[in-house]
This record gives C-alpha cells, structure tokens and sequence, in this order.
C-alpha cells in the first residue's frame, strides 16, 4: 500500500515488518520461497524509503532469515528523522560490514534473539559472532550516547557472553528491557555468579534516569540479588515489569536488606505488616506489570496485596494469574480492588479454569471508581452470557470507565505466551453530560462459526446457521478472513426512557431479553391460534359442500 501511496508513506511516522506473518490464504496464492520473502519485502522497503520522511521508528520483526542490507543503507540514508530502530536475530548473523551498524544519534534500539540464534549456538562467543557484536556495541556506546531506550531480550535461558555490561554507560537511558539474553540463568542464591548480577546491578546503579525497568523470560535472578541494590538506586522508576518478588525485593531497599525479605511469608503467616510506604519506590512507581502467571495458593492474595498496598502512587496494574479447581475466583478480584483503589488501567489475565462470570466481575470492579480502562482475559465459563451483555453490565457498574476490552482463551497450562482467542470484544462506553451511561459501542471478533454466548442450543443453532447463510437472524455478523466480526451500538439506557427510540416488533421478536422471549412465546401462540382457527374453517367449509350434495 505504501508503495502505491507515496502521499500516505509521507505521513508514516512508525512502521513495524513482520515478513513471516502474512496471512496464509495470501501466502497460498504466492509461490514465493519461504527463504526469500524476507528479501523481497525487505527490497520493497528499501524501494519506498525515499517517501518516508516522517519516520521516526522502525521494527525489523522476522524469524529466522536476514533483510537485504541496503534497506537498512536506505533507510539511513532518506529518512533523516528515524531515531528508533529494531531487529531480530535468527538462524544467521549480518555481516560485521552491514549498513545496520552505521547508525548515529539514537533514541532507541530494540534487538531480539529468535530460535534459531541459540539452535545455531550463535549465542557463544566464537569467530564467526564477536566481530558482529562487537560492531552492534560500537554503535550503541560510542555512536549513540544519548540512547534513552534499549531492549535485548530473547527465547532461550542461555545467557550470551557478548554484552558488556560492566563498561556501558548512557547518561540519558530511560527505558530498559532484557531477558535470557542478558541476565541468563543465575545460579541458585547460595553460590550465585557474582559476575552476572554483579555487572547487572552495577549498572543500574550508573543509570539513575531510568525511568522504566522491565525483566523478562525465566532469568532465574533470585529477589536477594536484587535487593542488593543500594537504597538510593533507580530514584526516577516509574514503570516495573517483573515477578512479584523482584518487585517486593525493589521497593524494600534498606529495610534491614535480604533479612526482611527472607522472612516474608512467616511475617504474612503471623499477620504481621512490613511497613513499604516510606520507601522511595513505593511514592514513585506508578505502572507495574507481572505477567508471569501467579499460583493462587493460600498467602499469594495476602502477599500480593501487603506489597500492592503499600505502592501510593500506582495507577497502572498488568497481572496474569491461575486459580486452583476449589479456589475462590472472586477473593484475588477483591484483594486487587482494595489494594489498588486509585487504579486508572486494569490488565486482569486468568489462564486456567475455574474463572469467574463477568456478571461478578462486574460487583467487584464497580469500587474502583477512577478505573478509565480495562483489559480482561479470560476462560470462557459454560452457560455464561452473550459477551456484550457482561460488557453492559460492567459499563453500568463502572460509568466512568472510557473503553475497555473482554477476551476469551481456551483453558491450557499457566505458562506463556497465552494461546490464541476464542472471541474478543472492544468496547466504547458513551455518557451524557451528567456521566450517566448511554450507548456502548461494541466491535466483537469470533474465530469460529458459534453462536455462543448462552441463549440455549436452538438459539446458538438458529445463529450458527444464519452466520453460515450470511443472513444474520438480527447478529449482524459478517465474515471475515480471519473469522467473524460485528459492530453495532448497545443502548444502556432502560426501555421507557423518553430519549430511547422504540423498537419495532421484528426487533423485539430477535431481542435476546427477557421481554424478547416473551414476545417470541406471544407471538408462538398467536401462530398456534391462527393455525387451529384455520384449522376450524378449513373443515367447515369441506363439510358445508358435503351437505349440499347429499341433499
């Protein structure tokens, strides 16, 4: 597209290319090679750079195959406002001479190691690897002193031996993400590799700007190296993502060092309160993120809230978790509202069974009165109610909520990535001027022909087979090439309000209401009526010809 419409390339101000992700009845109709995909888009990339004179941010996002250098040449070339640059590494390695370590005064870099870097052992250090990476440093330390985001992460929990560590330094960085790749896997806290943590601590504590902090993967870094950090460390951390361990050890620095932590669970055992609020962390952290899913055991709701508690300036909470078949779906919800009564966003993620119905969500959420936005993942209860009406439901509860988002996943292990999505809606809640809820604007997705959502089998039939006929039975659903999607407009507002529009009878027989059954079941026995009536005329007038001709 952005090859045909060099005016729209103009405006582009950040372009993600992600080659191995087409979709597949497009890649059905290409016999391109799988190998050479990447070439060519990257080819193309190179051929509309002269047009992309807004880009400010680029991401290289592909698996195993390397783009065609010259479009990182065209890229530093005609796009004199790129300051944001990101990569993968995969089965091969760029040339030490690549344009892509010429790169001067940037922002922000992103690189991630894919499979085939470690199945090809690219992440030891050997003749072929260290003239590349040695290059890729040059860039960042000497070319790019003002780097203020840098992220190097990856999938494996081998740590590579090429980052150093212990010798970089950039005055400005604000944002930092590693994984496997550079924190590795630590050994246990008893003999740990000083080395690793060490170089790792020690340059948090040369970047006191940082702004953000975000660990990755399964590193294996124990909380007691972490709270080894020197109390004043990270003065500015606003943003976290991590365990809820590491973000326990963070926040209580100084409070007598691994002793306090170490004891933890005995101190929630005996109830008895580790004061964190006077802790620098605790007054600045506003954003924190665990997606590591949490085992919901006896003192993990207790646990979490005596650390969520203490965080007074917190507005945005990220959580993934897993409740036990027998395990109150409903205690972690009140633990988090009444830890967290001033969050502005909410992510919630259950990957496992039992879950909980949206209708009890909705009592639940509805004490977080400043929630603007919300996330909910989750799996799918048998019988629970069409989706748009759980999202009424929480618009009602939470009026002040702005837009928010309902997923559903199929149940599976508590490990990440999350598997795909059953059914997603977004929602867009519309109050008048004296915050009282009006319409929500619903945009749902199913990957599958189902009905769905309750309603009864006839019902999901009837809808699954006028999905399958595109005729809609009043859903409104279409298709599309990656399942089936509507978008329509839910009134709030109840039946007898003078500003609510009547619905004609068709609309209140394919109403999924109470009042729409009832009008279905009147409009069944008006039907049996008019049936036995012509029933009765039919046989009267056969019989009034048989009369006359016997007489």
């Amino acid at each position: 597209m952005l090859q045909r419409y060099p005016g729209i390339a103009r405006h582009v101000r950040k372009l993600v290319i992600r080659p191995e992700k087409e979709p597949q009845h497009r890649r059905a109709r290409q016999p391109t090679k799988e190998w050479d995909i990447a070439g060519d888009i990257s080819r193309i990339v190179a051929a509309i750079a002269v047009h992309l004179h807004d880009l400010h941010e680029f991401e290289w996002d592909g698996e195993d195959m390397l783009p065609d250098d010259r479009m990182w040449s065209e890229l530093q070339r005609r796009c004199p406002e790129l300051r944001h640059i990101g990569t993968t590494f995969g089965c091969f390695l760029p040339r030490p001479t690549s344009h892509l370590f010429k790169f001067s005064d940037l922002e922000g870099f992103s690189l991630i190691f894919k499979n085939g870097f470690y199945g090809h052992q690219l992440h030891l250090a050997s003749r072929e690897s260290a003239p590349v990476f040695s290059r890729l440093w040059d860039m960042l330390i000497w070319r790019c002193p003002y780097l203020q985001s840098l992220e190097i992460t990856g999938t494996a929990v081998e740590a590579s031996d090429v980052f150093p560590l212990h010798r970089t330094r950039w005055p400005c960085l604000r944002y930092l993400t590693v994984g496997d790749a550079v924190l590795g896997d630590f050994d246990s806290p008893g003999q740990p590799d000083l080395r690793s943590f060490t170089d790792f601590l020690d340059f948090l504590e040369r970047h006191p700007t940082l702004e953000g902090v975000h660990i990755l993967g399964h590193t294996n870094i124990h909380h007691l190296h972490l709270a080894q950090l020197e109390e004043d460390a990270l003065p500015n951390l606003t943003e976290f993502t991590g365990s809820l361990e590491h973000l326990r050890a963070l926040i209580s620095r100084g409070q007598g060092q691994g002793g306090a932590i170490a004891n933890f669970n005995a101190q929630i055992l005996w109830g008895q309160h580790v004061p964190l609020s006077d802790t620098p962390l605790s007054k600045t952290l506003k954003r924190v993120c665990l997606p590591e899913p949490m085992q919901l055991r006896e003192l993990t709701p207790l646990s979490m809230s005596r650390v969520l508690m203490d965080l007074t300036a917190l507005t945005s909470l990220t959580i993934t978790f897993a409740l036990h078949s027998g395990y109150d779906s409903n205690g972690v919800l009140r633990t988090i509202v009444a830890s967290c009564p001033q969050l502005l966003h909410l992510d919630l993620t259950c990957t496992s069974k039992p879950s909980f119905y949206l209708d009890s969500f909705s009592r639940s959420v509805k004490k977080l009165a400043r929630l603007r936005s919300l996330n909910l993942t989750i799996v799918k209860f048998h019988g629970e109610e069409a989706m748009h009406l759980g999202a009424a439901r929480i618009a009602l509860a939470n009026p002040r909520l702005i837009r928010f988002t309902i997923n559903y996943i199929s149940a599976h292990a508590p490990t990440l990535p999350l598997p795909p999505l059953l059914e997603t809606g977004s929602f867009e809640l519309l109050s008048d001027m004296y915050g009282l809820p009006v319409n929500l604007y619903v945009s749902e997705w199913r990957a599958i022909l189902s009905g769905g959502g309750g309603g009864g089998v006839i019902w999901r039939s009837m809808v699954s087979a006028a999905m399958l006929l595109g005729i809609g039975v009043g859903t409104g659903w279409r298709r599309s090439h990656s399942g089936w999607t509507r978008q329509w407009v839910c009134e709030l507002r109840p039946s007898g309000h003078p500003d609510v529009a009547r619905k004609s009878v068709s609309e209140l027989l394919l109403e999924r209401s109470q009042a729409g059954e009832e009008a279905r079941l009147l409009a069944l026995c008006f039907g049996l009526l008019l049936l036995a009536m012509w029933g009765v005329l039919w046989r009267a007038l056969m019989y009034v010809p048989l009369v006359a001709s016997s007489v």
